[in-house]
């Protein structure tokens, strides 16, 4: 019976001392493998559970063992590289190497053997993070070492710029102060030797000059050059939700939410790039990115659907001339005759602007430049690659939207029934089976029709009811807000900020409402139909060059069109093509540059007070006891001896008496206030009140002392 109640309280107490850690350890592994992949968290997270379990158990057999418990350990370590090393490679492709498992890392790469990178980095770091979890919890109690482990998903959903949920966040904190709290409690150094951590100033100021100089370090080091898709704004970040209230939100990188439709403007009339084409057209629309869903209030990007890119054979890139010119051999309609579909080259340079996407027209084409500069998605979002961490500085090739293509697709005349019939008729050709997939894709990723309310869809088929082929309704429903009452203004916010009430009563805002209005509508009435935010390039400079400021961020609307692919509408009524001069604030550079370095200000500043502490809190005290009387000053100056001793220390002195203190004091520390504590003496106990002389000369002697009283003299024995 008392061999199973110590087997029992053997496993108890192992129970106890694992649960903590273990549990951490599995919602660090989870967070981490819910970014890399969100299919197989759960799975990867129960294996870490179980895995942690025994080798905590196989640890502390290890220990007991020594030497020979140390190389097996070793052993152990070497192991999971090899096999985690060998799974990496076998996922690498030949021309790939280490920068196809990057690439992977930072969620750019579609790679197919993705489970080999995922299984190597299971191994790999779950080894690793079970091990530092059971040394800081298990040999030696370090919670500094707990927390670092803890800031591995962190790092890696900034890498991936995803922002970690709030509940796991919540989750991973409080498992934390768990190992803190409960650890902590059950150490057996603070057991046996019966101690406790003592935090003095050393200590503190050791733990702040480490975390300053890490996040010093963290901010210096270059970002990496392979920038992932899901690099986007975050409002913890922006200093706005748009920018000039008419467009997207952070400008320099791509985002999974749409810019807000209504909001305070941001804008500085800064300018960002400048942009030179071929042509010569009144006005030019730079694609940022589409998005997919609309939610209610904004629209959101499903990063699931474009995380695949145009290269290789494995998906090459279909431009628009492929799709017109293959479409054209099928179709035969009198007098419809192939358009000359013009093709351009344009420039974007920006002095002070580093994107992580491409500003382009739509229709840019990768085929025939090297995508060691910008890659292009499935969705034609085109992103920078090895040259994101510089200025913009691209030059690209695109395929203008000429009046010609408008009229072509007017006189093709064909709805999405239609042209899904004719592709479908003759869809033994290759050329056409690619129409139609491209077709499809299209259709299936920009048909959603949530939160599109009766009214919205009948009012849009009240528009395009008369109308047949896809481009008239198109056309219809971009060209309704301009002659229907609708007004541009910046300014206005309204009390119900529905899309509803902007398309029947206000009608009044900016360029985010019109697209989403007519996105909305044109879904309503089957169009195939993306809201994409970009940029509007309208002004010249005197150059001739195309002035893009801050302030020309503007939102408008793409539409698949039968016959020709995806075409560009813009809704917004007149009003937003007005030049803003620049508004520089140099006092925003100030911040901006500040911001860099704001961890290591802020550490700075409270290593200083945490040093000087004491010298502060002297300071107030003596400038209180101006107000006090000399019987009150009295007293309080014997009690604050009494607190510079017990902080110069860390001991309790408050229970000595005076000739207990006295003794103390002259034989640790050589100095002691003989009239302050014979005038303590003499008003604490006997009832006398000291005249302001008398305090003014203990007060003098007081401050003689005071260096030794904060502060231990080196030269002298300290009381142990």
């Amino acid at each position: 019976m008392k061999e199973e109640n110590k087997l029992f309280s053997g496993i108890s107490k192992k129970i106890s001392a694992y649960i903590c850690p273990v549990m951490l350890g599995t919602a660090i592994c989870y967070s981490v493998m819910n970014v890399l992949d969100e299919n197989t968290p759960v799975l990867y997270s129960a294996i870490f559970l179980l895995g942690a379990w025994l080798l905590f158990g196989l640890f502390d057999k290890l220990k007991n063992m020594k030497r020979l418990g140390g190389l097996l350990y070793i052993v152990l370590f070497m192991v999971s590289s090899f096999v985690s090393t060998g799974l990496a490679r076998m996922g690498m492709p030949r021309l790939g190497g280490f920068r196809e498992l990057m690439r992977w890392f930072f969620g750019e790469s579609d790679n197919p053997d993705q489970p080999y990178f995922l299984n190597a980095l299971f191994i790999a770091g779950g080894f690793f993070l079970i091990s530092v979890l059971y040394y800081f919890t298990q040999v030696r109690y370090r919670s500094l070492g707990v927390m670092l482990c803890i800031m591995f998903p962190f790092v890696i959903y900034t890498k991936r710029v995803v922002i970690m949920p709030e509940l796991m966040t919540t989750i991973i904190v409080v498992l934390y102060l768990a190992v803190i709290v409960h650890n902590r409690h059950i150490d057996p150094s603070r057991q046996e030797k019966k101690t406790f951590l003592k935090t003095d100033r050393s200590y503190i100021i050791a733990i702040a000059v480490f975390v300053s100089v890490t996040g010093t370090i963290t901010m210096m080091i270059p970002k990496q050059s392979y920038v992932s898709f899901l690099e986007k704004n975050s409002d913890l970040f922006s200093y706005t939700n748009t920018i000039g209230g008419n467009g997207t939100g952070n400008s320099d990188n791509v985002s999974q939410e749409s810019s807000s439709r209504y909001g305070e403007r941001g804008d500085t009339g800064k300018i960002l790039f400048r942009f030179s084409p071929d042509g010569n057209e009144e006005e030019y629309y730079l694609r940022k990115q589409p998005f997919d869903r609309f939610n209610g209030d904004i629209w959101e990007k499903d990063m699931n659907n474009i995380n695949r890119y145009y290269y290789s054979e494995m998906y090459p890139e279909y431009e628009i001339t492929d799709l017109v010119e293959d479409f054209h051999d099928i179709y035969e309609k009198d007098g419809l005759k192939l358009p000359e579909i013009q093709r351009e080259r344009g420039f974007v340079e920006g002095e002070d602007f580093s994107a992580s996407y491409l500003p382009c027209p739509l229709s840019t084409t990768v085929k025939d430049v090297s995508t060691s500069y910008y890659r292009k998605y499935l969705d034609d979002r085109v992103e920078r690659v090895e040259s994101v961490s510089e200025n913009l500085h691209n030059a690209f090739s695109f395929y203008a939207e000429s009046r010609e293509l408008y009229e072509y697709a007017r006189e093709a005349g064909l709805s999405s029934g239609e042209y899904e019939e004719i592709l479908e008729e003759n869809y033994g050709s290759e050329n056409v089976q690619q129409i139609y997939s491209d077709y499809l894709m299209a259709h299936q990723l920009y048909s959603n029709t949530d939160n599109i309310s009766q009214r919205i869809t009948e009012l849009a088929e009240e528009i395009t009811g008369k109308y047949h082929s896809d481009v008239e309704k198109a056309t219809a429903l971009a060209v309704y807000f301009e002659e229907n009452g609708y007004a541009y203004d910046e300014e206005y916010v309204p009390e119900d900020t529905s899309i509803e009430y902007f398309i029947f009563e206000g009608k009044r805002g900016i360029c985010t409402n019109y697209a989403t209005a007519m996105t909305l509508m044109a879904r309503s009435v089957g169009l195939t139909a993306r809201y994409v935010e970009g940029y509007a390039a309208f002004e010249r400079d005197e150059n001739g060059l195309y002035v893009v400021r801050d302030s020309y961020a503007h939102a408008f609307v793409e539409v698949y069109i039968p016959a020709v692919g995806w075409m560009t509408f813009d809704p917004t009524v007149s009003g937003y093509m007005y030049v803003r001069e620049e508004q520089y604030n140099y006092f925003d550079d100030i911040i901006r540059f500040l911001s860099r370095f704001i961890a290591v200000i802020v550490v700075a500043v409270f290593v200083i007070f945490v040093w000087l502490r004491d010298r502060i809190a002297e300071i107030f005290f003596r400038i209180s006891q101006i107000f006090r009387t000399p019987e009150k000053r009295t007293l309080k100056l014997y009690s604050n001896v009494i607190k510079l001793v017990n902080f110069s220390t860390g001991r309790d002195y408050s229970s000595y008496t005076v000739n207990m203190l006295r003794e103390y004091l002259s034989s640790s520390r050589g100095a002691v206030p003989e009239k302050l504590f014979e005038l303590f003496e003499k008003t604490a106990f006997g009832g006398y009140e000291p005249s302001s002389a008398e305090y003014r000369e203990a007060y003098a002697e007081y401050k003689k002392c005071y260096r030794f009283l904060r502060k231990v003299p080196k030269k002298l024995k300290i009381e142990s």
